[in-house]
């Protein structure tokens, strides 16, 4: 496929984009990172419609222009930090959990700064953030089988116990119209909820045994939607009935169904992980119906979707170094 030469501006460097590819219903394009073995981990579309990246490889923060389609990026203070998952929070600040530092880091675009915060346990592995109420930045802890709730005024961060012994806690979402925070458990098979008001933690199984929930999504109705990674799932819990609504994968069970989001029309999105199929899922909760989209280039190894303020779907594609962009035809 043709591409565009690099240029390198300032502190940012224009993207290498990959001819797209189309489909009846979408057009995907890819951007190569410039910054060799970034290995893009986690995105987060912010408002202003910056693609910010966890580049996991490199132990940077990226941030891609869509307008002007070049990338900046940052080093985090601590070596080897292994920055993993990635959110945009109310205050500005592109927050990121560094795996292997034991950290989260807040980047304020403004100063070009981090501020690192400590997780309390040692070796707690803080995996996925997301934005609660009030500001405060919550997190899963994959080693330490905690939860985690910074406030980033006071820098304080408390930590919360998974019942499930081991369950691997993953992925993790905020549901504002009931005020909680719904986390998965990878290995537990189930779907956790804690109280942000007074930190109690329930916790629901899946109907398939050894589902392997990993990612969460919320949809506009409240509900909470997430992959069954090791049982070629997803799934839709609604938090009213407290009951689960299964759609198999297209690639079946040994698919593994890993990102997920909901867009603007309530359409969800995944990917299947397994390198053999390589693409994207649209699914219309409405009917059942999915489809498919092939990635460009692959394996891609998807770890993580966003949706920005233009409907428009983002992916990283960690096994080549690229993001994706996702549009209507």
């Amino acid at each position: 496929m043709p591409i565009r030469p690099a240029l390198v501006l300032g502190a940012a460097t224009a993207a290498l984009a990959l001819a797209p590819v189309s489909h009846p219903a979408v057009r995907i394009r890819e951007y190569d990172i410039p910054t060799p073995n970034a290995a893009p981990h986690c995105l987060v579309a912010a408002p202003d419609g910056m693609i910010w990246i966890a580049q996991i490889g490199t132990n940077q923060l990226g941030r891609f222009d869509p307008h002007t389609e070049r990338f900046a990026a940052w080093s985090l203070p601590t070596d080897s930090s292994r920055p993993h998952g990635i959110v945009w929070a109310s205050d500005g600040r592109v927050y990121l959990t560094e795996q292997r530092g034991n950290k989260l880091a807040a980047f304020d675009p403004r100063t070009e700064r981090f501020t690192e915060y400590p997780v309390p346990s040692p070796e707690a592995g803080p995996h996925t953030p997301i934005e609660g109420p009030d500001g405060e930045i919550w997190f899963t802890e994959q080693r330490g089988n905690r939860i985690g709730r910074l406030n980033p005024r006071t820098g304080v961060v408390t930590e919360y116990p998974v019942p499930t012994p081991n369950a691997n806690a993953y992925g993790i979402i905020y549901a504002r119209r009931e005020n909680a925070v719904y986390f998965a458990e990878l290995n537990g098979h189930k779907l956790g909820r804690v109280d942000p008001g007074t930190g109690r933690i329930e916790e629901f199984g899946t109907p398939t045994p050894n589902s392997g929930v990993r990612r969460l999504a919320v949809d506009r109705a409240g509900g909470i939607w997430m992959t069954y990674f090791r049982a070629g799932k997803v799934a839709r819990f609604d938090p009213a009935t407290r009951q689960f609504r299964e759609f198999d994968a297209p690639g079946g069970r040994d698919a593994g169904p890993y990102a997920v989001s909901v867009d603007s029309t309530g359409h969800v999105w995944f990917n299947e992980f397994q390198p053999s199929l390589n693409d994207l899922v649209e699914l219309d909760p409405a009917t059942g119906e999915m489809t498919r989209y092939p990635i460009p280039t692959g394996p891609a190894l998807v770890r993580k979707l966003t949706v920005d303020a233009t409907n428009t779907v983002w992916y990283g594609n960690n096994g080549q170094g690229r993001i994706g962009r996702v549009t209507r035809e």
